[in-house]
């Protein structure tokens, strides 16, 4: 008689694990929640994907200006290419900067931290009005070696990595400025 309830609790857990799985997502969905990046369907609306790719990024000065506007393009354009005509301007205005930290005895520093701040505004081609204006902003921090040449290359691989968090945070935040209905926001309020 044990056996047959340990069975049959076993065979009511499943079941009910089952109808959880199959469910919840529905019950989400009802709720209003989509994929942000997905197809819109019956809806007319572009997708976000689309709304990105339409979206021309503007020269950001020195290297790792360039180096975020390629990410950045990597993340807006993917498989469909620049646009020819662009609907909005992404322009970026980028700042960084380094500071020292663990300092020893003889006051050199054997760890670094740094610091990329991106202030950005997304304006409408046509009118050249602002519709979207924020900052993202990405700390790392990297060692300090006594080999001049290491020192060099871990700062380079800080420096990419903070830029590609910064690439990811604009690409988030402008897909959901998009999907949200790109209601037009007074300049300086974020989402």
């Amino acid at each position: 008689m044990l056996s047959c309830d340990r069975g049959l609790k076993a065979v009511l857990r499943r079941t009910v694990t089952g109808m959880l799985l199959v469910a919840g997502p529905l019950a989400l969905s009802a709720c209003g929640f989509h994929t942000v990046y997905g197809d819109r369907g019956l809806s007319g609306k572009p997708s976000t994907l689309a709304q990105l790719s339409s979206v021309s990024i503007d020269i950001i000065p020195d290297r790792i200006g360039q180096i975020l506007r390629n990410n950045l393009i990597d993340r807006f354009y993917q498989d469909r290419g620049r646009p020819l005509k662009a609907d909005y301007r992404l322009t970026v205005v980028l700042r960084s900067s380094k500071e020292d930290l663990g300092i020893q005895r003889d006051a050199t520093a054997t760890r670094a931290r740094l610091h990329v701040l991106a202030d950005y505004q997304l304006i409408d081609a046509k009118t050249n009005k602002t519709l979207y204006r924020t900052s993202s902003r990405a700390i790392v921090s990297y060692d300090i070696s006594e080999a001049q040449y290491s020192t060099m290359v871990t700062e380079q691989d800080a420096y990419d990595r903070a830029l590609t968090e910064v690439a990811e945070e604009i690409t988030t935040r402008l897909a959901l400025y998009f999907d949200r209905g790109a209601v037009v926001q007074p300049a300086g309020t974020a989402p």
